[in-house]
């Protein structure tokens, strides 16, 4: 058996070696695990007295509504009548506490009244983060385990129990906080108020609620209107003639965390077109006072269009003259009449195509689709534009508000079922019922029609190049995301609006890549963010911002903050890319950049002095320090200079095998003292490479790609490993030639072949001086090209002339120089294939590039490495196939040794020499395979390499047709050779085991002549030993180097897809 075969590691199977590995990558980066709670589950009845006016039991993260409705349900229940009168006097004792409790400031925080589970969550989000923004600013809950609640303007009769309570609850300022000079003394009265309730004339019914508390010292700082509707509805009220600003007798001031539809559009018909006119100034000449605590759409869009302009799209503005449908005609395939002047314009559209798909029955969804075009003073795309509904998933709530229940009465039983049905891959969606899933699979069918005509029609000859979900609810964005991502596998995917469920690992699948801009992401700076945990989503990043502005205002009410301010602190938008465990914020200096504090240093009581309110970006590289760099450099040295003894070993050893001279003591020193230059010389080339890696980084990542690893949204890993095949390609090209040139002079050495050797070598070259170039070229590909004259005359001792020019055609052929024109020639015709392939099938090339850098690094490596991966592969495919034809070849020979070789083996095995051609031939074919078999791991392992290379798992990569082409193709003719060099060799063993038997049958029917002659028995023994064989080409099928290095591509696929899933358990 061969010793290759054997298995190392001590005897441990490779299996066995791989649970190890398993094992310890378990325990070594498992970091997350399912938080627990051991708190008991509250199964008593309820034992506790209250008497205050907050006396529903509520958590501060609890959704106020709901907990009311549930406090009021239960007293209802226990005693109706009592109850009833309990509600009839809350209003007035709410009256006397904040009459008792003078001065007042009362945060009104507008809600989302409805019943669906989108609105529950939205309520506990704002609650919880205007809790931290109260707790933030130096206020403590009076109360921390129970609301009130109060009734607003009602009819003269007492309020009905089908009126609406609102919740509310009281904090006062930390004991800490009550002895400074710049805090506010006052109490603070937190009112939830229900945004349905004021859906028209909202600042009326403001008023009248205001009307209920009439006491001095008590002034009113609300959070709304929630939404965009909420925001016009005030406007409208405000333009309407009979408005008046005198009827706000009580100090007002506004905040609106959540609408962001532009100024522009909210004012479209009130103010005069062409008005610069902001919202707040707009208000202010009303005498309302509001300001926006969120950045609008069109500022998103905007960055979005810089965004995706950085990530290979084209941008442009329009031209004088030019409107949209001229830059930009529907691709429908008919001609359509231009009144443009400026045809040649027209017909060449250098605007990429973009889809919008957008909810339609929001202001927020219809006005933001819009802001995506270009304009003569801002660029923008041609945008195709898609809708859908609110609520695809068809949840609709209960009659006594809790959960969805199943639609058209079905059993839950039957949704489990159903459930289980869709996970199968079988399960489609019916046309029919609440859930709206099928409309979602025919928009993707739609969207790649559109796509398809996009490819045949638009001048670039590309289709959708990005695609944006844009929605108020993210559970829509992330079913459309979830039914378009497999559809448009190469298409950029953005939407507005970090939140953290983009993040989940059940939604990685989709959300990958993801490019999300944001007023706002999870945090603010620390200085105003003051320990509080990151937040569930811009949203309420953006109410707690709110609440601190306010509660600051109400401490300096004669200068609160100003639009101005706010709108600075918001410019630019937030730009995130979600990734494997986080969202990586790109706009910004880095965290670790030594810049990124400077500038925007201020206290923390005077946070709204700081020019900046947002945390640093995410990090863009890792931080290396001089140990670590040293510890890498002196690794990578190591290992280099380690590569280098086997080297050195065959340099010296050659002359030991009479295949050089013996160099002298002088060059020994000379080679050695190279040797260890190049390795310092490298060693030094390490150090200040980690020397200047902070500069070199940070020009790598400037406006483009973090240097992530495992992230899944940085191309460097990839081009890091294109890199890592190149030079690995050119190393075991050398290893290859390396190899096989060792190989062949060491079966010259065992064989006795030098004499023979040099006189072959000394024939060609004589020959080769008469020949002309093309001669030359052309038996590089055949022997048949050389005419019978420059062929051999004599023959060596021992050998006929047919021999001669079989063993010669070997010897030229096997040169290097022919081997790379061979390798060359083969690697050309299959890289013009390729590309054939690749243009008839019309692929679109997708880069996920961020910048022009990283594009420019990416068409850097990809010519080269492909020309490598190819010329390796075939560097191996001509060795295989070329020993094949050798093989084959000396099949046919009848007298194929000369005399020292045959001598030698009939001294070894004491057969006579006419019966050791089969068994010599045997013997080279075993040695020469043993070398060229191994060379078989070569292409799997670059092919296995370049694979890796696309994972996913680095960044947003797909299988392309070339990438697919180069690696079966190549894998398969690799193997082909492989296969065909296996089976030759099969057919020279059962070569030879005939010409022995032929041989034992003459001496089984005979007696010997004489003593020379060969026995039976040394026969059969001969016949033993060809039949057990097992080196090389002659191993069993389970042992050849064929068999591993085909898994190897596998193991590859296989192994960045399982690390894509070992996100899903936060591995």
């Amino acid at each position: 058996m061969d010793k290759d075969s054997k298995s190392g590691f001590g005897g441990a199977t490779g299996n066995g070696v791989i649970a190890v590995l398993l094992v310890a990558v378990g325990v070594l980066f498992v970091r997350e695990v399912p938080l627990e709670t051991m708190r008991m589950p509250a199964t008593d009845p309820r034992l506790e007295l209250h008497h205050a006016m907050q006396d529903i039991d509520a958590r501060l993260w609890q959704d106020p509504f709901g907990a009311v409705s549930r406090g009021r349900a239960e007293a209802r229940k226990n005693d109706a009548a009592r109850a009833r009168g309990d509600d009839a006097r809350r209003t007035a004792k709410l009256m006397e506490e904040i009459r008792s409790r003078r001065p007042v400031e009362i945060l009104a925080v507008m809600l989302p009244g409805g019943p669906y589970s989108e609105n529950v969550e939205s309520r506990r989000r704002a609650r919880y983060a205007v809790l931290a923004g109260l707790n933030a600013s130096r206020f403590s809950p009076v109360d921390t385990e129970h609301l009130g609640y109060f009734f607003g303007p009602s009819p003269p009769e007492p309020p009905a129990a089908s009126m609406e309570p609102i919740p509310y609850e009281w904090f006062e300022p930390a004991l800490d906080a009550r002895q400074r000079p710049d805090g506010l003394d006052a109490h603070v009265l937190v009112v939830w108020l229900q945004s349905e309730a004021f859906g028209s004339e909202p600042l009326r019914r403001i008023t009248d609620l205001a009307r209920l508390f009439p006491q001095a010292g008590v002034s009113w700082r609300i959070l709304g209107p929630n939404g965009s509707d909420g925001l016009k509805a005030m406007i409208d009220e405000v333009a309407a003639r009979t408005f008046r600003s005198e009827a706000l007798v009580w100090p007002m001031r506004f905040y609106s965390p959540y609408a962001t539809v532009p100024d522009r559009v909210l004012l479209r018909g009130v103010v005069p077109d062409g008005s610069i006119l902001s919202l707040s100034e707009f208000f202010s000449r009303r005498g309302v006072a509001l300001v926006r605590t969120i950045g609008n759409d069109a500022r998103l869009a905007d960055d979005l269009v810089k965004e995706l302009g950085l990530r290979g799209l084209d941008a442009r503005a329009l031209h004088d003259g030019e409107d949209y449908s001229d830059a930009c005609p529907r691709a429908a395939g008919e001609e359509r009449k231009k009144e443009s002047k400026k045809p040649s314009k027209e017909k060449t559209s250098p605007h990429s195509h973009i889809a919008v798909v957008a909810e339609w029955d929001t202001l927020y969804g219809r006005s933001l689709r819009r802001e995506f075009r270009p304009t003569r003073h801002e660029a923008g795309f041609c945008v195709e534009r898609f809708h859908y509904v609110r609520g695809l998933d068809g949840q609709m709530p209960r009659s006594d508000g809790g959960a969805s229940a199943p639609e058209d009465g079905r059993k839950p039983t039957q949704v489990e079922k159903e459930a289980v049905h869709r996970k199968d891959g079988t399960f489609i969606e019916r046309a029919e019922g609440q859930s709206q899933f099928d409309y979602l699979r025919r928009l993707a069918v739609q969207m790649r029609e559109q796509d398809r005509r996009l490819r045949r029609t638009s001048a670039d000859g590309k289709g959708l190049r990005a695609i944006g979900v844009l929605g108020s609810d993210v559970h829509d964005k992330l079913l459309v995301l979830q039914a378009l991502r497999p559809e448009f596998p190469s298409a950029i995917f953005f939407t507005t609006d970090l939140d953290a469920r983009f993040l989940h690992p059940r939604e990685q699948a989709w959300t990958r890549n993801v490019v999300v801009a944001s007023s706002f992401g999870f945090t603010l700076a620390d200085r105003v963010q003051m320990g509080t945990p990151p937040f569930r989503d811009g949203y309420q990043t953006s109410t707690f911002l709110s609440t601190r502005i306010a509660l600051d205002d109400a401490r300096r009410p004669s200068e609160p903050l100003t639009q101005v301010t706010i709108s600075n602190w918001l410019v630019p938008s937030r730009i995130f890319e979600i990734g494997r465990t986080t969202a990586f914020g790109f706009h910004g200096q880095a965290d670790n950049d030594a810049a990124a504090s400077e500038g925007t240093r201020c206290k923390p009581r005077e946070w709204i002095r700081c020019d900046n309110i947002h945390p640093p970006a995410s990090p863009r590289y890792p931080a290396m320090n001089w140990a670590a760099a040293s510890l890498i450099a002196c690794t990578l040295a190591l290992a280099l200079w380690a590569r280098a003894f086997p080297f050195r070993r065959r340099v010296e050893g050659a002359p030991a095998r009479g295949l050089g001279p013996v160099p002298s003591g002088k060059a020994v020193l000379a080679r050695g003292a190279a040797v260890a230059a190049v390795f310092l010389l490298l060693l030094l080339v390490l150090l200040a490479f980690a020397a200047h890696w902070q500069l070199l980084a940070e020009q790598l990542t400037r406006d483009g790609k973090p240097l992530l690893f495992l992230e899944g949204i940085s191309l460097w890993p990839t081009e890091a490993i294109r890199l890592i095949t190149l030079l690995l390609c050119m190393y075991l090209l050398c290893r290859g030639w390396a190899a096989l040139t060792d190989n062949f002079d060491e079966i010259t050495s065992e064989f006795e072949l030098s004499p023979a050797r040099q006189e072959l070598i000394a024939e060609q070259r004589k020959a080769e001086a008469k020949m002309p170039l093309w001669r030359k070229i052309a038996q590089v590909f055949s022997m048949r090209f050389v005419p019978p004259r420059t062929r051999t005359s004599h023959a060596a001792p021992g050998l006929p002339i047919e021999a001669l020019d079989f063993w010669k055609r070997y010897v030229v052929q096997d040169r290097l120089a022919a081997r790379v024109l061979r390798t060359a020639t083969y690697t050309a015709i299959s890289l013009f294939l390729i590309w054939l392939v690749v243009q008839s099938v019309g692929e679109e090339r997708f880069v996920p590039q961020r910048g022009d850098l990283s594009l420019a690094v990416h068409d850097a490596l990809r010519g080269p490495v492909l020309i490598a991966i190819c010329f390796l592969i075939f560097f191996v495919v001509d060795a295989t196939a070329f020993c094949v034809g050798f093989v084959r070849g000396l099949r046919g020979q009848t007298v194929s040794w000369p005399e020292p070789t045959l001598n030698l083996f009939r001294w070894r095995t004491g057969i006579p020499r006419t019966h050791l051609d089969g068994w010599i031939d045997l013997q080279f074919i075993a040695l020469r395979t043993r070398c060229v078999t191994r060379l078989i791991y070569y292409p799997f392992i670059v092919i296995s390499l370049f694979l890796l290379s696309r994972s996913a798992v680095f960044d947003h990569w797909t299988l392309s047709m070339s990438t697919l082409l180069l690696s079966v193709g190549g894998a398969v003719v690799a193997l082909g050779c492989a296969v065909a060099l296996r089976m030759a060799a099969e057919g020279s063993r059962r070569h030879a085991i005939e010409q022995v038997e032929d041989a034992l049958m003459r001496a089984n029917a005979q007696t010997p002549t004489r003593a020379a002659a060969a026995t039976p028995e040394q026969l059969q023994r001969l016949k033993e030993r060809i039949e057990h064989l097992q080196m090389g080409a002659f191993a069993p099928f389970w042992q050849q180097p064929l068999v591993k290095a085909v898994l190897l591509p596998f193991a590859t696929l296989g192994g960045s897809t399982l690390l894509d899933y070992l996100a899903l358990a936060d591995i």
